[in-house]
C-alpha cells in the first residue's frame, strides 16, 4: 500500500510540474514587498531590443532565464493592461494615479546598475506585479501572469 501511495504521489508531481500556466512559485525569487516614492522614473517604452543587452547577465543571475524572457515583453507600456498607465493626466490627475499605483501588491526581484550603448546610468530596480494578488485592485484592469515596473533604486522603499 506504501509502495502504492509512493507511486501516486510521484506520478502525481510529474504530472503537476509539467502543466502549462503561470505560478510565481516556479520562480526563484519572491522578492521584498515595496512600495514606490516616486513613479516618475518608470520607464514607460523600451524602444530597442538592446535595451536588457548590457544588463541581462546580471539579471539573469537574480531571477533566472524564464522570468527574464516574461519581463522583457511585460515591463513597459506597451505589455501592460489598459489602466497600469493612462497618458495625458493632469499633474493633480497624475498624483491621484500615483498613489493608486501603491495600491498594488508590488515585489522588488532584482536591482541593476543600468547599461545602455555604452553609457552608464542609475542603479534600477525591477518590481513584480502579479494579477493573483491584485486582482481586486482595480476589477476593469486585468492581466496574465505578472507585469513588471523598471524603477530608479532611489524611487523605491521597502515595506516591513
Amino acid at each position: 500500500m506504501k509502495k502504492i501511495l509512493l507511486g501516486l504521489s510521484f506520478m502525481y508531481g510529474l504530472a503537476s510540474s509539467g502543466q502549462q500556466g503561470f505560478d510565481n512559485q516556479h520562480y526563484p525569487v519572491k522578492g521584498n514587498l515595496v512600495k514606490v516614492k516616486d513613479w516618475g522614473s518608470r520607464a514607460l517604452m523600451i524602444l530597442s531590443d538592446n535595451y536588457f543587452s548590457a544588463t541581462q547577465d546580471s539579471i539573469i543571475f537574480q531571477i533566472g532565464q524564464q522570468e527574464f524572457d516574461e519581463l522583457k515583453s511585460r515591463c513597459s507600456a506597451s505589455g501592460w493592461p489598459k489602466g497600469l498607465y493612462v497618458s495625458g493626466l493632469s499633474e493633480e490627475e497624475d498624483v491621484v494615479f500615483d498613489q493608486k499605483l501603491n495600491g498594488l501588491k508590488m515585489y522588488q526581484i532584482a536591482s541593476y546598475t543600468h547599461i545602455y550603448n555604452g553609457k552608464t546610468f542609475d542603479r534600477h530596480v525591477i518590481l513584480r506585479v502579479p494579477y493573483e494578488e491584485n486582482k481586486n485592485w482595480d476589477t476593469a484592469v486585468r492581466w496574465t501572469g505578472n507585469v513588471y515596473f523598471l524603477l530608479k533604486e532611489k524611487d523605491v522603499e521597502n515595506l516591513p
